[in-house]
Parts: C-alpha cells; sequence; structure tokens
C-alpha cells in the first residue's frame, strides 16, 4: 500500500481588499436608510430595527481587520451589497474555475508538474458555481489532465475532505497523483446586509497536489487523515437549484447565510478538537510532538482554544498562526493557504496538525511531516 504525500501548495487572493472602516460605512448607510424608511412599522413592533456596525465590534467578534473580496464596488453599494459579476457565455471559462486555476497553476509549477501529470482532479469548495457539469471537470480539461474529476462541498472542511479521498485514493492505488483545490468566492454567499455576518468572508482560492510516494525527496508525508460529522443546521446558506421552486409559493422568497453564532461556537470548540485529538492517537502522535497546527480560520476566538485542545498548551504564532486580520474568514481555502504560508521555517521530521471545521458541523484532519 503505497503512501501519499503533498508535493505542493498554490494559493491566490484578489488584490482588492476591503478594510473593516469601508465595510461599516457601507452597512450603516444601508441600516440606518431601513430604519428610517420602516420607523412606523419599528416602533408599533411589526419589523425589527437593523443595528448598526462598528470596526471595533468586527476585531472583538472575529479578529478580522480587512478581506481580500473579487470584486469590492458590488459589496459596498447599499442598493445592491453583492459582487457584480457578469454572466460568461459557456464557450468562455467559468468565473469559479477562472479562479481555481490562479493557485492550481502556482501549485502545478511549485510542484514542477504540468496539467498531465495529474491523474485526478477534486473541487472540494462551499459551493460551486453550478449543479452540472461539475467545476472540477473543467478545471481537469483546462490544465489538460487525465483520469477522474469531481466536486465536493463540506463547506469550511472541504479541502481537507478532499485531502481525505485523495489519500484514500492513492493508499488504493486508484490515482498516483490529485490535485485538490478550493475556489472559494464566499462574498457572493454572504449577506451584507446582515450584522452578524457582514463582515465574515473574504475570497481565495488554494490547491494541494497531492502524490503516491515513489522516494524522492521534498514534500510533507501524510502520517494520516480523517474526517467526521455532527449534524447540525446552525450555520446554514440556503443558496441552491431549489430557490426558483420555493419563489413559485413566495416571490419574495430570498435565501440566505444563517447562524446561530453562539451555538456554532460552543459546539464546533468541543468537536473539532475531539477529531484532531483521535487521529493523533490512532497514529500515535503526541500533542508534545505537534510542532504546529495550521487551522481553518473562522474567527480568532475559536483558533485560540481549539488550537489549546489539539496541542495541550496555549496558542501562540509560532504554534497555531493565524492569518483572519488581512484575509478574513477565506471558508476551506483557509487552512491550505494557512499552511503554505507557515510551514517553510519547519526542519525534516517536524510534524505538524490541519483542522478544519464548518457548517455540518464537518471535521477535516490531516496529519503531516516534512520530509
Amino acid at each position: 500500500m503505497p503512501n501519499s504525500l503533498i508535493r505542493s501548495t498554490g494559493y491566490w487572493v484578489p488584490s482588492n481588499v476591503i478594510t473593516n472602516d469601508e465595510l461599516v460605512a457601507s452597512y450603516n448607510a444601508y441600516a440606518e436608510r431601513f430604519n428610517a424608511e420602516h420607523a412606523a412599522a419599528i416602533a408599533a413592533g411589526e419589523i425589527d430595527e437593523v443595528p448598526l456596525s462598528n470596526s471595533d465590534f468586527i476585531v472583538n467578534a472575529s479578529g478580522i481587520k480587512r478581506r481580500h473580496v473579487y470584486e469590492k464596488d458590488g459589496i459596498l453599494d447599499i442598493e445592491r451589497m453583492v459582487p457584480q459579476i457578469a454572466p460568461r457565455p459557456i464557450e468562455e471559462i467559468s468565473t469559479q474555475a477562472e479562479f481555481a486555476l490562479k493557485s492550481v497553476n502556482e501549485a502545478l509549477e511549485r510542484a514542477g508538474y504540468d496539467g498531465k501529470d495529474i491523474d485526478g482532479v477534486i473541487v472540494a469548495s462551499s459551493a460551486q458555481q453550478r449543479n452540472f457539469p461539475g467545476v472540477s471537470c473543467e478545471i481537469q480539461n483546462a490544465i489538460g489532465a487525465k483520469g477522474f474529476s469531481f466536486d465536493l462541498t463540506m463547506a469550511c472542511a472541504s479541502a481537507l475532505y478532499g485531502l481525505h479521498i485523495a489519500n484514500g485514493f492513492i493508499k488504493s492505488g486508484e490515482a498516483k497523483r490529485i490535485l485538490v483545490c478550493s475556489p472559494e468566492i464566499m462574498t457572493c454567499i454572504n449577506v451584507h446586509s446582515r450584522r452578524d455576518v457582514h463582515f465574515i468572508f473574504g475570497d481565495a482560492s488554494a490547491a494541494m497536489i497531492v502524490e503516491a510516494d515513489d522516494g524522492r525527496p521534498g514534500g510533507w508525508d501524510v502520517l494520516g487523515t480523517h474526517a467526521e460529522n455532527k449534524w447540525s443546521s446552525a450555520l446554514r446558506s440556503d443558496f441552491g437549484f431549489i430557490n426558483r421552486a420555493e419563489r413559485q409559493i413566495d416571490p419574495d422568497y430570498e435565501p440566505h447565510l444563517d447562524q446561530d453564532g453562539h451555538r456554532v461556537f460552543k459546539d464546533v470548540v468541543g468537536f473539532a478538537p475531539k477529531v484532531a485529538r483521535n487521529l493523533m492517537t490512532k497514529i500515535d502522535l503526541q500533542p508534545e510532538d505537534v510542532r504546529r497546527t495550521w487551522l481553518h480560520q473562522a474567527n480568532i476566538r475559536m483558533v485560540d482554544m481549539i488550537a489549546k485542545r489539539i496541542l495541550g498548551r496555549d496558542r501562540t504564532e509560532e504554534n497555531a498562526p493565524a492569518i483572519l486580520d488581512e484575509y478574513g474568514n477565506t471558508s476551506s481555502s483557509s487552512v491550505v493557504m494557512n499552511f503554505q504560508m507557515h510551514s517553510d521555517d519547519m526542519a525534516a521530521g517536524e510534524t505538524g496538525v490541519m483542522c478544519a471545521f464548518g457548517a455540518g458541523y464537518g471535521v477535516g484532519a490531516a496529519a503531516v511531516r516534512k520530509r
């Protein structure tokens, strides 16, 4: 049974940046207009007043100071509050596939490979641009890869679910080299008119090349992977193909992102470290032998607590780095970005643990050792 390794990674973020102050100014302008237009109904208790936001609230709640976004003007325009992305003819590459290729091409270049060296493509992200054909099929075609391709979605844990599946394919001999990519244009999903979520997401794409060990130096040995779920709808996005049918019953229905933040925090902080520690126990990896953990960037308080429970010691920027302040929550791409940004300083033989957690609740974990 061949062992698998992460040969290379790649990531890409857009150059457009929205600061907290910019986002708050836009959101508060929307809230003040809404409250003024509905003052009578608010006073009568028929609808709730839209609360204002502020930058201190965002930093305290999440640790986020900025986020990189695919398209900026539409988000800040209170008449829209969504990115403006032009539809493309079917003969052109799709927006999400093009977005993915930014990180895919970097991962290929870092590995010294061409697309033809890949025999499996997995698009693992919170949402795909279309139901079919798979975005993975389009990426496979664009790079000239062979073999299979498919899309999967497990919210913020998607990239590590993709790694878990790739690891299984390689160990079984079904594939020798698999591309896992996570193009996350989360600002298209987000509801920028809701105070509890308007600041959360940024956009980013990340990719990993996972392959069978052929004895060559370099890369990261995959010591073990694990994925586990515990059902919850406390964090939910209702965008989907049934929305058109739902509007036949309620023409005003608008799907939205919703979360019970306090419940999600409590549940996930309890669940995610257990999944990671169970994997560590399975492969006889002790917390003191883990140099670093790379976590999904949900919010800084979750990162603090989950890191401490995985490592058995307080989080520091050395043992569990955070990238929230610059990029926000970029869903499943964040753990791969974090890994790439904060792994070059590790020595051969040192071990780290990736852990990603999100809606579902789904948790993915992977233990890796630098070669």
